[in-house]
């Protein structure tokens, strides 16, 4: 987590989280648990591509968060299918270890 506030979502909030988005996506997240989003706000993160989570029961919003993440894990390993495979069995060669 990057802030903390109580009150509603408003636009500086959405702003805070986007700087995420230069790192990655997945954490350009913002987690509204019982507060109201401004209508300004809800925009905002529609265009920047903020995702926001509200719920006013707290298991609702984790579970939402967690689905969200799951379904981001889903898309990259749809993305690498090609290249890499899940799960996958390595044997480690004695003699070719490296400390």
């Amino acid at each position: 987590y990057a802030n903390i506030r109580i009150g509603p979502v408003v636009k500086k909030d959405v702003m805070k989280a986007s700087t995420m988005l230069e790192h990655d996506s997945q954490y350009a997240t913002i987690l509204a648990f019982d507060v109201k989003v401004e209508r300004d706000a809800q925009e905002l993160a529609d265009v920047l591509g903020v995702k926001i989570f509200q719920a006013d029961i707290i298991y609702h919003l984790f579970d939402k968060f967690m689905a969200y993440r799951e379904e981001l894990k889903q898309k990259k390993r749809e993305e690498f299918k090609h290249i890499a495979v899940f799960p996958c069995k390595l044997k480690i060669l004695p003699q070719l270890t490296f400390s």
